[in-house]
């Protein structure tokens, strides 16, 4: 398989949901183009951001329609398949190349914390065979608690031709991705996580991309224009602004959807900020600290403009077999 050219921002979206817990279609649509005005290079609905997990197999699916549509072609789609047993990511990736994504996003089968070379190859491996789109093994060790050898990356795309990218996060972020450097340089593109929290070193390690969260895009577009064209001055100036957000990001554990909702709506994007549970809520200093940061920020609202609007309209919509018409 030719290695897709996924590089830059590549925001992961979170799942919107009415004052219910429902899933809010016109909000999800409202993230995809706000996003897509950012700036964002592609689109990453039903990942960890998303809270997968909390959503059923059917769900998930309307979850990836809802980027599909409203994206329209203009930026890829990679749609999130974990799940805890093989057969049930495999379904996932098959229905989500039915539905035209243009790439799936699967982690080890975060359970098995055995550890064990062959459970991460046999899981990968075989939604990497049951499917023909290009699959990011996304690499959370700070989510799942399971370690992943650089090699373990190594073996698999001998084998598999359709692994094409790594998604890395966690604690051997940067070690990891000197090993991919040393070990397979141009094998497989490599994006950072963590919210964007080491977007500057990543980026200087030649990472091609990162993974944000979706409701500060054009913030982490500049950030990262900035650090791959090598202007570190103007790069630390824009993290330096992103900083105070990101760091209460990760001082919240429990409360990181929540985090993201509040943001997209402050900019006007979503109507509501709900999350289903198990959650734990913002606390009132966390809210009343995100409040400052977003006055502080002042990050634009509402970027629906008719301009962006008119380009929906006029580009090509894709097929489900994910060509244009």
């Amino acid at each position: 398989m030719v290695k897709p050219d996924w590089a830059e921002v590549f925001p992961a979206l979170c799942t919107v949901t009415d004052a219910k817990g429902d899933l809010d279609v016109a909000g999800m649509r409202a993230q995809v183009e706000a996003n897509i005005e950012w700036g964002a290079d592609g689109l990453c609905p039903g990942i960890i951001a998303g809270e997968f997990f909390k959503f059923s197999e059917e769900e998930r699916m309307d979850i990836l329609d809802a980027t599909v549509e409203a994206a329209d072609g203009r930026v890829p789609v990679l749609f999130g398949v974990s799940h805890s047993g093989t057969e049930l990511a495999i379904r996932l990736a098959r229905q989500a190349e039915d539905r035209g994504a243009d790439g799936v996003i699967a982690m080890v089968p975060y359970f098995s914390h055995t550890p064990s070379k062959a459970i991460v190859e046999n899981h990968i491996g075989a939604i990497c065979g049951a499917t023909s789109l290009p699959v990011m093994l996304q690499d959370a060790e700070d989510a799942t608690g399971i370690h992943i050898c650089p090699t373990t990356y190594l073996d698999l795309t001998d084998e598999h031709s359709n692994l094409t990218s790594i998604k890395l996060e966690g604690p051997g972020t940067l070690d990891k991705l000197r090993d991919i450097n040393r070990l397979m340089p141009r094998r497989v593109t490599v994006f950072g996580g963590m919210a964007a929290k080491l977007i500057l070193q990543e980026a200087e390690l030649g990472a091609d991309g990162t993974i944000p969260s979706a409701c500060l895009t054009d913030l982490i577009k500049q950030i990262w224009t900035h650090a791959k064209k090598g202007d570190r001055k103007n790069a630390e100036a824009a993290y330096a602004r992103y900083k105070p957000w990101v760091d209460l990001f990760h001082a919240s554990p429990g409360a990181t959807a929540e985090i993201e909702k509040e943001t997209l709506k402050h900019r006007g994007i979503i109507k509501t900020a709900t999350s289903r549970s198990p959650k734990i809520p913002l606390t009132p200093e966390g809210r009343q600290r995100l409040a400052a940061i977003l006055t502080d920020l002042k990050p634009p609202t509402n970027p629906h403009t008719p301009s962006a609007i008119h380009h929906r309209q006029t580009t090509p919509k894709k097929t489900p077999n994910n060509k244009p018409d």
